[in-house]
């Protein structure tokens, strides 16, 4: 009987393993046979030049400064369970495709489809409202359509000379806020104990665990940044649209009984109002493209090219022996190694090693995009970052819509900073946070007890933090707090005396980052390259974008996903695409950890 069972159960077992075997090899011969297909195709006599088209900039998916590595069988899981996945646009590549069809003659002007764009810092919108002017300056119409209008994709489409909108829409305007919740009382209530270890008056991280409500320094630099970012909004958008601010966002009295005069109608408020230029359903608007740009081949639509489709079919850029090495760093900063939506330190390190044993690189620029994170590994990356200085490379940070706390502190020392006006940065301070449950554990009955050699040894979450060891966490923070204003002062030529005034956890705008002296320019990524060449009176460059080094794995699927085999592919096989999404995979993320338990990051930053 037992025998019986066993071999029943080695049957299915084999059965399993026979499946997966083939399943694995058959999708390995699929892929085989591809390549070869896609070979074969490369030898092919060259296409027919594009005929001429619009770019169509279809902006569905969450804009970053840098598109992240993701795992092949996560995706593939994804897709086959329903679930869905968020998209990332890389920003420059938007910019450049945008630049790039200023200039070519195969392209006859712009479509901004926004319906699907999600919310965006304002500073990102800027740098491709920035690209939109200068592709405007071809006389090549620009238009812009969709069903509504959030606020952030009203930014974008304010620079457009045709705006239309379906008669069932509505542009959606509401203002900006920042709201956090509290949680002293309920601490309280559960007798937890809350030990807090931090400098700066201004450092509001720990506000909602000591306080039920915001302190009148937090509340103060909130408003006045937030201030500054809607006031920039509303002077683009009013700008670009020959608006009167008041009709782009009346009093709440003055919407009403502008709402009423058109039944609530929110469109014709919006045509009435000059927030727009034409209603068309959507039949209307692809009729109108279809009129300005030409029909397709199929019949169904206007003439457009998908930029991420342009993009490819741009020839590479020509090389150099000098190099400006690009590094963008996005996310939390955290230690070890990873590569998903984090600073690691570990990583960073790597792709800095590789400018410091490249004898073409010649300046280095990194785009800073984070709210901070560990500080101890921050002062990794910047220490590693004066090596390059130490070494003649000299090293220029492009800061993107927050570079804040730990975010600073990296670019500290920089030997220039460029800043956009609605950057968010400064929060310069460090805190120190852990909590203990001896209270709550005494009303259950639940004590502890033991021995230790050391008060030093006690720290624990279920027994009271003894004093002694409260004052030396104290004095630890204070010291790396000390070390961060050196930093800035020596870094960016500012008195220690001044730093008060600028620091103890102050947020800043990039404007205001420049009128105290935090950073030395407004511009963009472009400035701050355009800036590292001069540092070294190159004439001719080439900017290579370090990537984390790749273990053998990792490199033989990036070769196979890229190059010319990549566009070979994407022509012979159907949702190639799709497929490509799978193609990189990327380490774990190390844990949020410092190893001091100390941090300079910035909560209210990271939605701006």
């Amino acid at each position: 009987m037992f025998k019986l069972i066993k071999n029943i159960f080695r049957f299915f077992w084999r059965t399993l393993n026979f499946i997966r075997s083939l399943l694995v090899n058959l999708f390995l011969l699929f892929m085989v046979v591809m390549v070869i297909i896609a070979l074969s195709s490369v030898s092919q006599e060259p296409e027919a030049p594009p005929s001429a088209a619009a770019l169509r900039l279809v902006l569905d998916g969450q804009i970053v400064e840098q598109r992240q590595r993701v795992n092949p069988m996560a995706e593939l899981s994804n897709e086959l369970l329903g679930n869905t996945t968020e998209k990332e646009i890389d920003l420059h590549n938007v910019v450049k495709a945008i630049d790039e069809a200023r200039i070519d003659s195969n392209i006859t002007g712009l479509v901004l489809e926004l319906g699907a764009m999600p919310n965006t810092s304002q500073t990102k919108l800027a740098i491709i409202g920035k690209a939109l002017e200068r592709f405007k300056d071809s006389d090549k119409p620009v238009i812009a359509y969709s069903d509504y209008y959030d606020q952030h994709q009203y930014y974008l489409a304010s620079y457009a000379d045709q705006l239309l909108l379906n008669p069932k829409g509505a542009v959606l305007m509401r203002g900006m806020n920042s709201r956090r919740l509290f949680f002293k009382d309920a601490i309280d209530k559960l007798d937890i104990t809350t030990h807090v270890f931090r400098v700066g008056t201004h450092k509001s991280f720990v506000e909602p665990y000591l306080r039920n409500d915001m302190s009148e320094e937090a509340k103060q630099d909130l408003a006045h940044w937030i201030d500054q970012l809607w006031s920039a909004y509303l002077d683009t958008v009013t700008n670009n649209r020959q608006l009167v601010a008041q009709h782009l966002m009346p009093e709440p009295s003055a919407l009403l009984e502008r709402l009423k005069s058109v039944d609530g109608d929110g469109a014709r408020y919006a045509e009435k109002f000059g927030l727009v230029d034409q209603l068309a359903t959507r039949a209307e608007a692809k009729q109108i493209l279809i009129d300005t740009f030409g029909e397709n081949d199929d019949g169904d639509s206007y003439q457009a090219r998908h930029y991420a489709e342009y993009l490819h079919s741009l020839p590479e850029e020509a090389t150099s022996e000098n190099k400006i090495a690009l590094i963008v760093a996005q996310g939390a900063i955290v230690g070890g190694r990873g590569q998903e939506k984090v600073i690691a330190a570990d990583t960073v390190l790597a792709q800095l090693n590789q400018a410091l044993d490249d004898e073409q690189i010649k300046a280095l620029v990194m785009r800073v995009d984070s709210p901070g994170g560990s500080a101890f590994a921050s002062e990794l990356i910047r220490d590693k970052l004066q090596q390059l200085q130490e070494k003649g490379i000299p090293v220029v940070v492009s800061m993107g819509s927050v570079a804040a706390s730990g975010g600073y502190w990296i670019s500290s020392t920089a030997d220039q900073i460029f800043a956009s006006p609605t950057t968010i940065t400064g929060s310069i301070g460090i805190f120190g946070m852990f909590a203990t449950l001896e209270n709550a554990l005494a009303k259950l009955g639940i004590n502890s007890d033991g021995y230790a050699t050391s008060p030093l040894a006690e720290i624990s979450p279920f027994q009271a933090l003894p004093e002694e060891l409260a004052e030396i966490i104290q004095l630890n923070v204070e010291h790396g707090y000390h070390d961060f204003l050196s930093l800035v002062s020596t870094g960016r030529g500012i008195e220690m005396s001044d730093m008060e005034n600028i620091a103890e956890g102050r947020i800043w705008t990039g404007q205001d980052a420049l009128n105290n002296g935090l950073v030395d320019q407004l511009g963009d990524l472009n400035d701050a390259i355009e800036y590292a060449a001069e540092l070294n009176q190159l004439e001719s460059y080439q900017v290579t974008t370090l990537s984390p080094p790749l273990n053998p794995r990792e490199r033989l699927i990036a070769q196979f996903f890229d190059s010319q085999l990549n566009a070979a592919l994407a022509k012979n096989i159907p949702n190639w695409q799709l497929i490509s999404q799978f193609a990189e995979q990327a380490p774990e993320i190390e844990k949020f950890s410092d190893p001091l338990g100390q941090y300079s990051f910035c909560a209210v930053c990271e939605q701006y």
